[in-house]
């Protein structure tokens, strides 16, 4: 990854273009393929030229809506829900596979801690994965807005609340969710959402960790 405030606007893209791709599909989608395929090109597993890949179908709205329904919605089953709360391995046996699980709670509280909150329109909950992309994105966004206003102070707490919001909320759980994906679904567009989610979050993890 790039260093300083050009690393935090291309990890604000990628985190935005991760939520795109993670949220109920409403418009054409073929945009959002290409930022993805975009990303996936410059990250260091991509074995496929960019150009080759792009020769791939775009996909179509009704089948990737279909598919979305299917793997994180229902009705009945869903193969991978997008839920933290659902996937967190490190929470006693009690809590494991719960949707509204305690970690539920403690993303809000984050959301709340960056003076951010749900919006009223929106019906899902708070560790949604797209949410959580959403609440990167804008600790990103908001790094470099207050880098570039000269407050280092209030920039180094939103870097703080990357740090601990990636630790405690998204290295836990999001690599197990993108497998899932992986295994579940012969969706190019979903495979490929998933290992670039998958990666980037090992490359952030790696980011953060040497940016303390």
């Amino acid at each position: 990854m790039l260093n300083d405030n050009s690393a935090v606007i291309l990890r604000s893209r990628i985190y935005r273009i991760l939520a795109a791709a993670l949220s109920p599909p409403k418009v054409d989608p073929g945009a959002t393929y290409d930022a993805l395929l975009e990303v996936k090109a410059t990250l260091p597993s991509n074995k496929t030229p960019l150009d080759v890949t792009r020769t791939l179908e775009k996909p179509k709205l009704p089948a990737l809506a279909k598919e979305y329904l299917r793997l994180f919605v229902g009705p009945g089953h869903m193969p991978c829900p997008p839920y933290e709360a659902v996937h967190r391995k490190d929470r006693p046996d009690f809590e494991r596979g719960l949707v509204m699980g305690p970690s539920t709670a403690d993303v809000r509280r984050a959301y709340l801690a960056a003076g951010l909150d749900l919006s009223k329109t929106y019906t899902d909950l708070p560790d949604h994965i797209a949410a959580e992309m959403e609440f990167m994105q804008f600790l990103c966004a908001e790094t470099t807005r207050l880098e570039q206003q000269g407050d280092r102070e209030e920039a180094a707490k939103m870097k703080t609340m990357q740090r601990e919001f990636h630790k405690n909320h998204i290295a836990p759980w999001v690599g197990d969710f993108a497998d899932c994906i992986i295994r579940s679904t012969t969706e190019p567009f979903y495979k490929t959402t998933a290992n670039v989610l998958k990666e980037f979050t090992k490359i952030e993890a790696d980011f953060l960790t040497e940016a303390e």
